[in-house]
């Protein structure tokens, strides 16, 4: 495809990367000259430095001919201009980062579809997203959703206490009744390794679950961590993020505190979410900390709009005695060294809005492509087209198609979710979850290429 990307920063530049990678054309507007050179020296595309509202920009971009436009920039108002110049394009796709929820208003009288937007995201909701993955399966290490939230991936360290530590694949299959998962991937030191039925789990292997949601409560009695749940949660922030994590949480959690340090911002989340405790508070200091006790809190999570008051927040508490902390950060270079000094989960708003957007780009044919930690492994996304190499095929037989270094984790056909076997049977339009070392995806992908 032929996609015009507005806007060089963290977002714009990872989608760039990612897109350019699946071999799409690219051609991107950056108005700072610095930023724009810095990309250009990078990455093997067209940077035009140059207000991405400019029609003559978008024009010297590709934008006619284009299929698609990603208008990322800080500025609302600059993303549905993009898109609205787009669709007098004729560019079938216009994706817009928004910030203000005034277009989705119910009193609104505009719509975002006449202004020519034809996707959009919310960076804070995503981030949301992101945080309340964790909660819902306390412990793991890492954590990604499929098909709506419907299909979960989990990553886990193993233990000794743990059912699964010391059995082989062909046991665990014994064990998972009444619902299924999937040990899609275990990493073991910095070796990646997509097990078969002799595999046997390790003390200090990461594993990765693959699994439908009804299946969270088998799951998680296999890595042990089904013992009460998440009961008290301690969030702090003065921003969109943190208010609307609390208001997803308060009815789902028994106990939540929100620790506000601004009065004002304080006063106003008091009178909305009479459900929940407020404070106005700094967390960064420890009297603050000891009045909340810590050692009693399941999750502290730390989503202010200042990374550094997140960052030193989230260490206190942990070492506090908070169980699991989260904390919210754009410094996205430097997430082995929080985790390596306790931050449980560092959750980057700019890398998680371009997963999403490339979520948007590719929920047709292919979607979801998703690294498994540090490794040469990724969870691939793709549908069933109604003519291909393996549509009609049992597994078993495209199996012998695909390497050792790859398998099919699940199928998903209308509402039912399904973990294959030998005879199961590809049929048009099914989605499918394949995990494979990242040198054989391309070969993967051709099996799902519609027959011309």
């Amino acid at each position: 495809m032929r996609i015009v990307i507005v806007g060089g920063g963290v977002v714009g530049y990872s989608l760039a990367q990612q897109l350019l990678y699946e071999k799409h054309t690219i051609s991107m507007i950056e108005p700072d000259p610095k930023v724009a050179d810095a990309i250009a020296a990078k990455l093997d595309l067209q940077v035009i430095s140059a207000s991405g509202s400019s029609p003559s920009a978008l024009e010297e971009a590709g934008i006619q001919g284009a299929d698609m436009v990603i208008a990322v920039t800080p500025i609302d108002e600059i993303n549905i201009l993009v898109c609205s110049v787009a669709r007098q394009y004729d560019v079938l796709q216009r994706i817009a980062r928004l910030r203000s929820r005034e277009f989705l208003s119910p009193d609104s009288h505009v719509s975002l579809k006449d202004l020519g937007v034809t996707d959009f995201i919310f960076p804070e909701q995503v981030v949301v997203d992101a945080i309340l993955q964790y909660i819902e399966t306390p412990g793991a290490s890492d954590a990604v959703n499929f098909e709506d939230g419907q299909i979960l991936m989990r990553g886990y360290r193993v233990n000794p206490d743990m059912p699964m530590a010391g059995k082989s694949m062909i046991e665990l299959r014994s064990m998972m009744q009444p619902e299924m998962f999937l040990v899609a991937a275990v990493l073991r030191g910095d070796k990646a390794v997509i097990p078969h039925g002799d595999f046997v789990i390790e003390e200090g292997d990461k594993v990765y679950g693959l699994f439908a949601r009804q299946a969270i409560p088998n799951f998680m009695d296999m890595v042990n961590q089904s013992r009460g749940g998440v009961r008290r949660i301690v969030l702090t922030g003065n921003n969109l993020s943190t208010r609307e994590l609390a208001a997803v949480i308060h009815d789902r959690i028994p106990s939540v505190t929100y620790v506000d340090p601004d009065l004002e911002h304080a006063e106003k989340i008091a009178a909305e979410l009479d459900k929940i405790v407020v404070i106005h508070g700094d967390c960064t200091e420890l009297d603050t900390l000891n009045e909340l006790d810590m050692d009693r809190t399941d999750f502290f999570i730390a989503s202010s709009n200042e990374a550094d008051y997140n960052m030193l927040s989230a260490l206190l508490a942990k070492s506090e005695g908070a169980r699991e902390v989260t904390a919210v950060s754009t410094e996205y270079r430097h997430d082995k060294i929080f985790h390596s000094i306790g931050i449980d989960h560092v959750i980057n708003p700019r890398m998680t809005a371009a997963r999403e957007i490339m979520q948007i780009i590719n929920r047709g044919h292919i979607g979801s492509v998703v690294r498994l930690g540090d490794a040469e492994v990724e969870a691939v996304r793709l549908t069933v087209p109604q003519k291909s190499e393996i549509t009609g095929m049992p597994l078993k037989k495209v199996g012998k198609k695909l390497r050792r270094g790859a398998l099919i984790g699940m199928i998903i056909r209308g509402d039912r979710m399904i973990i294959p076997d030998g005879d199961s049977i590809f049929e048009p339009d099914d989605h499918v979850i394949s995990i494979a070392y990242t040198k054989f995806l391309p070969s993967i992908r051709k099996l799902f290429k519609e027959k011309e």
